[in-house]
C-alpha cells in the first residue's frame, strides 16, 4: 500500500462533516470520562475515607451498564439518536452540577454520591449505542476501518492525558474537578446538535410497548446468532475481555512502588497509540490477518512477564502488549459495525457493552480467589498461553477466515468503489 492512498483516504474521511464534529465530541467527553473518573473517588475518599464505600461506588458505576445495556440498544433502535445523545449529555452535564452544589453546600452524603453515579452509568448505558449508531450512518463502509483507528488513538492520547488533568484540577479543589466535568458534557451537547443527517432522527412509528421491546431483542439477538461471523466474533471478544480484565489488578500487585507502576502504565498507553497509528498502514491486510497479528504482540507482551525481570524489560513487553491491542480491537469493532444491519445496530452494540462488562467482574473475582495460591507472574503466562490458543482458534475458524476476506466488508475493496457523494 502506497502512503499516497493511505493519506487519501484520512482525507477523505476527515471531509466529512459530520463525523468531524462526532470526533470533537467524542475528544471533549473522553476528556471529561477522565477528569470524573479520578475526581469521583476522590471525591469519595474525602467524603467517607473508607475503601468499603470505594468499591461500592465501582461497582455502582458498572452495574447499569450491565443491566441496562441490552435494553437500552433496543430503545436506541426504535427512537431518535439525536433527542438520545443531546438528552444524555444534558442529563448527566446537570447531574454532576447538582454534586458540585450539593458538595459547595456541605450537604453531600456518601449515598448521594452513588446515586449519582448510578444515574450517570444509566445514561452512558443509552450514549454509547446512540453514538455507536450515529458513527455508523455517518461515516462509509470505505472508511469504517479508519474511523476506528482514530476513535481508538483519541481515546489513547486523551487517556494519557485526563487523569493528569483531573489530578491537576484537584490541586485547585474538587469543585474545579467537577465543574469541568460538567462542561466538556455540555459541550459535547453543543456539538451534537451540530450534526444534520436525517437518519439520526429515524424512529419506529410503532407504539413501544413490552411487546413491541421484546420482538426488538429478539430480532437483535438473532441477527447476531444466525451469522456465523458475528456469532464467532462475539466469543472471541468475551474471551479476550475476560482474560485481559485481571490485568488491572496484577499491574499493581506485580511492582514494588508506585512510580514503577506509572512507568508500565504509561508504556502501554504509549503502545497503544503506536498500535493505533499502524492500524491504519496496515488496513489493507486481510482482516484475520491484522487480528492475528495484534492478538500476538498482545499476547506475547504480556506472557513475557512471566519470564522476564527488571523494570526496562518489563516495560518493553509491555510496550508490545499495548501495540498489539489496537490491531486486534480495531479490527474486531470495525467487523462488528460493517456487519451488524443499521437498523439493529443499536441493541448490538448494547448487547457488546454488556458483554465486555459484565465479564469484569467475574474475572476480578476468579483473580483475586485464585492469587492466595498461585504467584502474580504465573497469571500472565497463563495469559499467554492462552491468548495463543485463542489466535489458533480463530485462524482455523472458517466463518472468521471466510467473512473477513469478503471483498464487500474490506476497507480497500470499498474504498475503490466509493463515490464523491458517499464522503461528502
Amino acid at each position: 500500500m502506497s502512503d499516497t492512498g493511505n493519506k487519501a483516504s484520512y482525507k477523505a474521511l476527515f471531509s466529512i462533516r459530520n463525523y468531524r464534529l462526532l470526533l470533537m465530541s467524542q475528544t471533549v467527553s473522553v476528556i471529561g470520562d477522565g477528569v470524573y473518573a479520578i475526581a469521583l473517588i476522590w471525591l469519595m475518599k474525602l467524603l467517607t475515607g473508607s475503601a468499603l464505600w470505594m468499591s461500592v461506588l465501582l461497582v455502582a458505576e458498572t452495574l447499569p451498564l450491565i443491566l441496562l445495556g441490552m435494553f437500552a440498544g433496543v430503545i436506541v433502535d426504535r427512537s431518535s439518536k439525536r433527542k438520545i445523545l443531546i438528552c444524555c449529555d444534558i442529563a448527566r452535564g446537570s447531574i454532576i452540577v447538582l454534586v458540585i452544589l450539593l458538595w459547595a453546600t456541605g450537604l453531600l452524603q456518601p449515598y448521594q454520591l452513588i446515586m449519582a453515579a448510578l444515574l450517570l452509568s444509566s445514561f452512558t448505558a443509552f450514549f454509547g449505542p446512540a453514538r455507536a449508531v450515529t458513527v455508523r450512518n455517518v461515516v462509509p463502509d470505505a472508511y469504517m476501518f479508519q474511523a476506528q483507528s482514530v476513535s481508538q488513538l483519541v481515546q489513547t492520547v486523551v487517556g494519557l492525558t485526563a487523569p493528569a488533568l483531573g489530578a491537576f484540577l484537584l490541586t485547585f479543589g474538587t469543585a474545579h474537578a467537577f465543574g469541568f466535568n460538567a462542561a466538556t458534557f455540555f459541550i459535547s451537547c453543543l456539538l451534537l446538535t451540530l450534526v444534520r443527517d436525517e437518519r439520526m432522527t429515524e424512529r419506529k412509528e410503532e407504539k413501544m410497548s413490552f411487546a413491541s421491546l421484546a420482538a426488538d431483542f429478539k430480532e437483535g439477538l438473532d441477527t447476531i446468532m444466525t451469522q456465523p461471523l458475528l456469532r464467532n466474533l462475539i466469543i472471541y471478544i468475551m474471551l479476550i475481555n475476560f482474560m485481559l480484565s485481571p490485568t488491572a489488578l496484577l499491574f499493581p500487585l506485580m511492582v514494588s512502588d508506585s512510580s514503577e507502576l506509572a512507568v508500565l502504565e504509561i508504556c502501554f498507553f504509549i503502545g497503544i497509540a503506536a498500535g493505533a497509528v499502524v492500524t491504519g498502514l496496515v488496513r489493507r491486510l486481510p482482516y484475520i490477518v491484522t487480528m492475528s497479528i495484534g492478538l500476538g504482540l498482545l499476547m506475547t507482551g504480556l506472557g513475557m512477564l512471566f519470564w522476564i525481570r527488571g523494570l526496562v524489560w518489563e516495560a518493553m513487553f509491555v510496550f508490545v502488549a499495548g501495540l498489539g491491542s489496537p490491531l486486534a480491537n480495531v479490527t474486531l469493532q470495525t467487523l462488528f459495525m460493517l456487519k451488524v444491519p443499521r437498523p439493529v445496530l443499536g441493541r448490538a452494540a448494547g448487547m457488546m457493552r454488556v458483554l465486555t462488562e459484565g465479564s469484569r467482574p467475574l474475572a476480578m473475582m476468579l483473580t483475586g480467589m485464585l492469587l492466595s495460591w498461585i504467584p502474580v507472574r504465573s497469571f500472565f503466562g497463563v495469559v499467554g498461553i492462552f491468548g495463543i490458543v485463542v489466535i489458533v482458534l480463530m485462524v482455523l475458524n472458517p466463518a472468521i477466515r471466510k467473512d473477513s476476506d469478503v471483498s464487500a466488508y474490506h476497507p480497500a475493496a470499498a474504498e475503490a468503489g466509493a463515490t464523491t457523494k458517499e464522503v461528502m
